[in-house]
C-alpha cells in the first residue's frame, strides 16, 4: 500500500505540471518502474517520488519562463537551473534531472540529453597540517626502539599504519637504504630510508634479536605475542594503534601532515604519487590544499 501511495503522489506531482511536461514526467515514472521500451533496474517507489518532487520546481520554472517542450532545454539551461540553487539543494536536484533526460533520450522523446555532461563540483575536505608544536620533538615522547621506528615510518615516510604489520625482514635492505612496502592488488612501494630511520631500524633489530633470539617470525615488526608464536603471524594492528595513542597524535594525522609538508614544496602530483604511493585523486587533494591556484575547473570536460 505504501508503494502505491508514493507512486500516486508522484503521478499527482507530474499532473500539476503543464503539458507536455506532465506527459514527459509520467513517461519518466514509467521508465523508473521498468515500464519503458528498454529494461533497466527499477527504483524504489520512495526514490521515484523523491526524484519527481525534487525536479518539479525546476520544471515548473522552465514552463513559466515560456519553454513549451523539454526538447528546447540546453546544457546551459540545466547548469543555470542547478547552480542557481543553494548548495545544499544542488545535489538533490542534479540526479533527478539527469535521470529525467536520460529516460526521455532512451525513449526517443528528445534528440539529445542536455544534462548528460553536467557535473557538480564535489565538496572535498582538503588536508591541513598539524600544528607544528604537536609534531616537534615527537620521537622524544616515544619510549622503546620499536615504537620509535614505527612512528618514524609514519611521520617521515608516510606509511599507512595498517601496512606496518605486513612488513617482512627481507623487505628492509639496510645496505641499499630501501624498504619495500607490499600492498595486495597494488604495485609495491619502495621507500628510500633516511639516516634517522635507518638508525632507528638498527636499534629495533638489535632489541628484537636480544629479546627473541630464537624467533622464526619473518615479519620486521613483532610483538611479545607474535614473536613467540611458531606460526609466525603478523602482530596485531592494536600494537601500532597503542603507540600513537601514547603519542597523542593519530597515525592518520601524522601521515597527512608529512604529505602536506611535502606538497607545500611542489605542485607536482606525480612527485607525491611516487614518493608516498598515493593515488592520483589523493595527490591532487594535497596539491589543491597547498596550491589553491592549481584548483581544477569542475565544469571543464
Amino acid at each position: 500500500m505504501m508503494r502505491d501511495a508514493e507512486l500516486t503522489r508522484a503521478r499527482r506531482v507530474a499532473a500539476s505540471l503543464p503539458e507536455p511536461f506532465a506527459e514527459a514526467v509520467d513517461l519518466w515514472i514509467d521508465v523508473l518502474q521498468v515500464q519503458g521500451s528498454r529494461s533497466s533496474p527499477a527504483l524504489a517507489s520512495g526514490t521515484i517520488y523523491s526524484y519527481v518532487q525534487n525536479a518539479h520546481p525546476t520544471l515548473k520554472s522552465w514552463a513559466e519562463s515560456g519553454i513549451t517542450d523539454l526538447r528546447e532545454i540546453t546544457k546551459k539551461d540545466v547548469e543555470a537551473a542547478i547552480m542557481g540553487l543553494p548548495s545544499v539543494r544542488r545535489h538533490s536536484v542534479h540526479p533527478p534531472l539527469r535521470s529525467l533526460f536520460r529516460a526521455l533520450r532512451r525513449e526517443r522523446k528528445i534528440f539529445r540529453d542536455p544534462a548528460r555532461s553536467v557535473s557538480l563540483p564535489i565538496a572535498v575536505k582538503l588536508p591541513s597540517p598539524l600544528p607544528s608544536d604537536r609534531v616537534r620533538g615527537i620521537l622524544s615522547r616515544v619510549e622503546g626502539a620499536g615504537s620509535q621506528f614505527i612512528v618514524a615510518l609514519v611521520a617521515i615516510h608516510a606509511l599507512v599504519r595498517n601496512d606496518l604489520p605486513a612488513l617482512l625482514l627481507e623487505d628492509l635492505d639496510r645496505s641499499c637504504g630501501q624498504l619495500r612496502v607490499r600492498r595486495p592488488g597494488q604495485l609495491d612501494r619502495v621507500v628510500y630510508v633516511d639516516a634517522l630511520t635507518s638508525e632507528l631500524a638498527t636499534s629495533w633489530l638489535r632489541e628484537r634479536y636480544r629479546r627473541w633470539p630464537r624467533t622464526g617470525n619473518p615479519h620486521l615488526l613483532v610483538s611479545r605475542i607474535s614473536a613467540v608464536d611458531e606460526a609466525g603471524p603478523r602482530m596485531s594492528t592494536d600494537v601500532t594503534k597503542t603507540v600513537f595513542e601514547r603519542v597523542g597524535i593519530s597515525a592518520r594525522q601524522l601521515r597527512g601532515d608529512r604529505i602536506y609538508d611535502e606538497a607545500r614544496h611542489t605542485a607536482d602530483p606525480v612527485h607525491l604519487m611516487r614518493l608516498f604511493g598515493l593515488s592520483t585523486g589523493t595527490a591532487m587533494k594535497y596539491i589543491t590544499a597547498t596550491h589553491p591556484d592549481k584548483r581544477p575547473d569542475p565544469f571543464r570536460a
